[in-house]
């Protein structure tokens, strides 16, 4: 199965390639701070190139599958993240915990919000939502690291959630990393806030009042529908 994937990236490569658009892929990396290389393929024709994709290769939430999502990450282009990102939300209600490890292993490769950010949520959030005790045993630990991208992702994998957020666990995450520095950080934890608010917003507002001390963008990104 694995060569036959091989195979096929190919094919998908050559797709991307025969739509590439040079003065686009120049624009699109200078937006990402020419961090990575692109294709030039904007999300309109993506969108339509990953429905030939799809049938080309059919998506499966089987750890099998998880070698083409790799081969897919590997591509030095941003767009085949895109892709895989695309195509993994196909199936996120179907994947079961087995895809946990690998998910970890996507948000800490070529990392940057734009993955992350459909990651944490969108994919191991889904997971963990039907598995509580093993999801709570992976964010406490991502809290607790020294890898700020896990830390956003321990803040925001239960946007998704609404009304079933677990609002004691997200604050005491918060005030794990209240002293943080990092922009992604302070900015996840005021997202978070925000989302919620929406649901419940005098748990938030009761929450902002008592930590003042918290980063001035949390609690601005927090407060913005209050």
């Amino acid at each position: 199965m694995k060569s036959s994937y091989k195979a096929k990236i190919k094919e998908v490569q050559l797709l991307l390639r025969q739509n590439s658009n040079a003065e686009q892929a120049i624009s699109m990396s200078k937006y990402m701070r020419d961090q990575f290389q692109f294709y030039g393929i904007k999300s309109p024709l993506r969108k339509e190139l990953v429905k030939e994709i799809k049938a080309v290769v059919k998506p499966k939430p089987t750890v099998e599958y998880q070698e083409f999502i790799r081969l897919l990450w590997n591509d030095p282009h941003r767009e085949c993240q895109y892709i895989a990102t695309d195509i993994m939300g196909t199936i996120a209600k179907k994947m079961d915990v087995q895809w946990i490890d690998f998910l970890e292993q996507l948000i800490l490769t070529k990392s940057w919000w734009d993955t992350v950010d459909f990651l944490a949520p969108n994919l191991m959030g889904s997971i963990f939502s039907r598995n509580l005790p093993l999801g709570n045993r992976y964010t406490d630990r991502w809290i607790t690291s020294d890898n700020f991208w896990l830390q956003r992702s321990a803040l925001i994998y239960q946007l998704r959630y609404k009304d079933k957020v677990d609002f004691d666990r997200l604050t005491r995450y918060i005030l794990r990393r209240k002293g943080s520095q990092e922009f992604f950080v302070q900015k996840a934890a005021g997202w978070a806030l925000r989302n919620y608010s929406k649901v419940n917003p005098e748990a938030v507002a009761e929450f902002i009042y008592d930590h003042p001390d918290l980063a001035r963008l949390t609690i601005r990104e927090g407060s913005k529908y209050l």
